[in-house]
Protein backbone atom coordinates (compact mmCIF):
# COMPACT_ATOMS: atom_id res chain seq x y z
CA UNK A 1 0.00 0.00 0.00
CA UNK A 2 1.22 3.53 -0.70
CA UNK A 3 0.08 7.00 0.25
CA UNK A 4 0.25 10.09 -1.95
CA UNK A 5 0.21 13.24 0.18
CA UNK A 6 1.73 16.71 0.13
CA UNK A 7 1.17 20.42 0.40
CA UNK A 8 0.21 22.50 -2.63
CA UNK A 9 -0.81 26.13 -3.23
CA UNK A 10 -4.30 27.15 -4.29
CA UNK A 11 -5.15 30.66 -5.52
CA UNK A 12 -8.44 32.09 -4.31
CA UNK A 13 -10.14 35.19 -5.77
CA UNK A 14 -11.34 37.34 -2.85
CA UNK A 15 -13.29 39.96 -4.81
CA UNK A 16 -14.97 39.42 -8.18
CA UNK A 17 -15.01 43.15 -9.06
CA UNK A 18 -12.23 43.81 -11.60
CA UNK A 19 -9.98 46.83 -11.18
CA UNK A 20 -7.89 48.69 -13.72
CA UNK A 21 -4.41 47.23 -13.93
CA UNK A 22 -1.77 49.96 -13.50
CA UNK A 23 0.56 48.09 -15.88
CA UNK A 24 -1.53 47.09 -18.92
CA UNK A 25 -4.58 49.33 -18.36
CA UNK A 26 -7.23 46.60 -18.66
CA UNK A 27 -9.92 46.03 -16.02
CA UNK A 28 -8.62 42.53 -15.23
CA UNK A 29 -6.93 42.97 -11.83
CA UNK A 30 -8.48 41.10 -8.88
CA UNK A 31 -7.81 40.75 -5.16
CA UNK A 32 -6.40 37.24 -4.68
CA UNK A 33 -4.79 35.13 -1.98
CA UNK A 34 -2.62 32.00 -2.22
CA UNK A 35 -3.44 29.45 0.49
CA UNK A 36 -1.49 26.21 1.03
CA UNK A 37 -3.46 23.00 1.52
CA UNK A 38 -2.56 19.52 2.71
CA UNK A 39 -3.49 17.12 -0.12
CA UNK A 40 -4.29 13.46 0.10
CA UNK A 41 -4.34 11.72 -3.29
CA UNK A 42 -4.33 15.17 -4.96
CA UNK A 43 -7.49 16.27 -3.11
CA UNK A 44 -7.16 19.37 -0.87
CA UNK A 45 -8.14 18.28 2.64
CA UNK A 46 -6.96 20.93 5.12
CA UNK A 47 -5.65 24.50 4.80
CA UNK A 48 -2.28 24.67 6.55
CA UNK A 49 -1.27 28.25 5.70
CA UNK A 50 -3.39 31.29 4.86
CA UNK A 51 -1.70 33.68 2.43
CA UNK A 52 -1.62 37.47 2.32
CA UNK A 53 -4.05 39.26 -0.04
CA UNK A 54 -2.64 40.98 -3.13
CA UNK A 55 -3.85 42.37 -6.44
CA UNK A 56 -2.94 40.44 -9.59
CA UNK A 57 -3.86 41.14 -13.20
CA UNK A 58 -5.16 38.16 -15.19
CA UNK A 59 -3.94 39.71 -18.44
CA UNK A 60 -0.30 40.66 -17.75
CA UNK A 61 0.04 38.54 -14.54
CA UNK A 62 1.73 41.33 -12.57
CA UNK A 63 1.28 41.55 -8.79
CA UNK A 64 0.56 44.64 -6.73
CA UNK A 65 1.62 43.80 -3.18
CA UNK A 66 0.32 46.94 -1.44
CA UNK A 67 -3.13 45.81 -0.29
CA UNK A 68 -4.42 49.32 0.43
CA UNK A 69 -3.23 51.03 -2.75
CA UNK A 70 -5.66 52.89 -5.03
CA UNK A 71 -7.36 51.14 -7.93
CA UNK A 72 -6.12 53.41 -10.70
CA UNK A 73 -2.47 54.48 -10.57
CA UNK A 74 -2.83 56.29 -13.91
CA UNK A 75 -5.26 58.87 -12.48
CA UNK A 76 -4.00 62.37 -13.33
CA UNK A 77 -1.59 61.11 -16.03
CA UNK A 78 -4.02 60.84 -18.96
CA UNK A 79 -2.97 62.23 -22.32
CA UNK A 80 -4.59 60.28 -25.17
CA UNK A 81 -8.09 59.36 -26.40
CA UNK A 82 -9.38 55.98 -27.56
CA UNK A 83 -10.32 56.01 -31.24
CA UNK A 84 -13.23 53.63 -30.60
CA UNK A 85 -15.01 54.99 -27.49
CA UNK A 86 -13.40 58.44 -27.14
CA UNK A 87 -12.42 58.15 -23.46
CA UNK A 88 -9.22 59.70 -22.16
CA UNK A 89 -6.37 57.24 -21.51
CA UNK A 90 -2.75 57.19 -20.41
CA UNK A 91 -0.29 57.31 -23.29
CA UNK A 92 1.35 53.99 -22.30
CA UNK A 93 -1.86 51.92 -22.49
CA UNK A 94 -1.87 49.35 -25.27
CA UNK A 95 -5.58 48.52 -24.91
CA UNK A 96 -8.52 50.68 -23.87
CA UNK A 97 -9.73 49.56 -20.39
CA UNK A 98 -13.28 50.72 -21.21
CA UNK A 99 -13.98 49.11 -24.60
CA UNK A 100 -11.07 46.62 -24.87
CA UNK A 101 -9.92 47.75 -28.32
CA UNK A 102 -6.24 48.02 -29.18
CA UNK A 103 -4.98 51.61 -29.28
Amino acid sequence: MFLIAGISPKTKILDNNPRLCPVCGLARAYFKRVDHYFNLFFIPILRVKKGQPFIMCDNCERNIHDFGMGDNLWRGKKSLRCRNCGRTLHKEFKFCPYCGKQI
